[in-house]
């Protein structure tokens, strides 16, 4: 027979308490998001200690890490020497403070096109990222989207003045996951014109919802 304890009853919550778990959520998630930027901000510092800040023409760099380097890092260690006419970005998955990333870059000139190459999950799974680019995209921005079946984790990053022309292979998302990832970067004009080239064939699966329409 079940105990008397078993049927406690316990009052509800006041209004207050309620107000201060609220408190608590709305507190741990800004945490989250300063935690993200920190580790960022330590990958960074982790790749400019094994990486010169100028990759030699030529040469292939790699990179294996567990999981606390994700791709735009590699990046990030890149602009900070070269300005890039052009960068492209092949990803599985994206999150906003990814987007934020890239969009201040070319806000601020450090990038002057983007383009990218989103798995076919990212308009459903990262519907406010997917809006965000496609808007951009919409007003004319320098920014491309094209939604495949993608699982290629591709950037490529173009200074056409300067002859550096970087590819960047890796295992990792644009975001961070505690997994080992490895990630080589090799600085190759016929690298980057190789996939390039391919992806400027592939057709998007998924239409920009605020592209303007036009009568046939």
């Amino acid at each position: 027979m079940p105990t008397a304890a078993e049927f406690t009853l316990t009052a509800p919550p006041s209004s207050a308490v309620v107000e201060q778990q609220l408190a608590k959520i709305r507190t741990r998630a800004v945490a989250t998001r300063n935690k993200r930027i920190l580790r960022r901000a330590k990958s960074e510092a982790v790749l400019a200690d094994i990486l010169p800040a100028e990759l030699q023409d030529g040469y292939s760099y790699h990179v294996i890490s567990h999981g606390d380097i994700d791709a735009l890092s590699y990046l990030a260690h890149c602009v900070k020497t070269w300005p890039f006419d052009y960068v492209f970005v092949s990803t599985w998955c994206m999150a906003m403070a990814d987007v934020d990333q890239l969009i201040g870059w070319l806000t601020s000139g450090r990038i002057g096109e983007l383009d990218f190459c989103c798995g076919e999950i990212f308009p459903t799974q990262y519907p406010d990222e997917t809006d965000k680019l496609f808007q951009l995209e919409a007003q004319g921005e320098p920014v491309r989207v094209k939604i495949a079946r993608n699982h290629a984790k591709i950037m490529l990053a173009i200074n056409e003045d300067q002859g550096v022309y970087l590819a960047f292979e890796s295992s990792a998302n644009v975001n961070t996951n505690p997994r080992i990832e490895q990630t080589t970067i090799t600085r190759d004009r016929d690298l980057v014109a190789f996939y390039r080239d391919f992806y400027d064939g592939i057709q998007t699966t998924y239409k920009n919802p605020h592209a303007p329409r036009y009568a046939s």
